[in-house]
């Protein structure tokens, strides 16, 4: 796996890269209250270009967050992204998101990729290139922020010999990952407490840079 932070990081092919440090447990640890405190609505699964709830595939919550609170976590993710853009040479490409997420116990989100190859989904889900996730809180109980267990983070990586394999990303609070769209991966199912993060992409603007891939 390669890690990085905000001002540099090591790199490797096709694997997912850590973004350490990404977020203050400060704006961690209000973001997680704001999204306790906030109203929630069920999260959805893109199918055919309609949302269509089955929680046998995702059971998670989508929160609205006040600018106040979710500006950090925006401004945070817009500089992992802007890296990645420099690292890679992308040229026309944007940030959607993002999205604020909470699992409660036994929530999960089953193997899936975030990019679409079917013609009835949106422009800007089937051109999504990069994903990142920015973990809020994590198993410890630290700094105030409330805790979880299970609900890891697993990205199924391609090898040079041909083979998939997973990858369990361990990320503490206020890290970010960001892997390929493209990517089979998963969120395992919570044990106990509740898992609350943030999910962004960056998608091409148009299609001639698929060409590019």
């Amino acid at each position: 796996m390669r890690t990085g932070t905000p001002g540099r990081e090591e790199r490797t092919e096709t694997q997912p890269r850590i973004w350490h440090n990404a977020l203050s447990p400060q704006d961690c640890r209000a973001a997680v209250e704001a999204m306790a405190q906030s109203t929630a609505v069920t999260g959805p699964v893109l199918r055919r270009s309609n949302d269509v709830v089955d929680l046998s595939m995702r059971s998670c919550s989508e929160h609205l967050l006040a600018p106040e609170r979710s500006d950090p976590i925006v401004t945070a993710m817009r500089e992992v992204a802007r890296k990645a853009i420099e690292d890679e040479g992308w040229r026309r490409v944007a940030l959607d998101g993002p999205k604020f997420c909470s699992y409660a116990e036994r929530g999960l989100f089953r193997a899936h990729r975030d990019s679409s190859d079917d013609p009835l989904d949106p422009a800007v889900v089937r051109r999504r290139r990069l994903s990142i996730v920015c973990l809020l809180n994590d198993a410890t109980p630290r700094d105030g922020l409330r805790s979880f267990d299970g609900g890891a983070l697993v990205v199924y990586v391609p090898r040079p010999d041909g083979t998939v394999a997973p990858e369990n990303i361990r990320l503490e609070a206020g890290s970010a990952v960001t892997f390929r769209s493209d990517l089979l991966h998963e969120v395992r199912p919570v044990r106990a407490g509740v898992r609350y993060s943030a999910v962004a992409w960056l998608y091409d603007v148009d299609d001639s840079s698929k060409e590019k891939r």
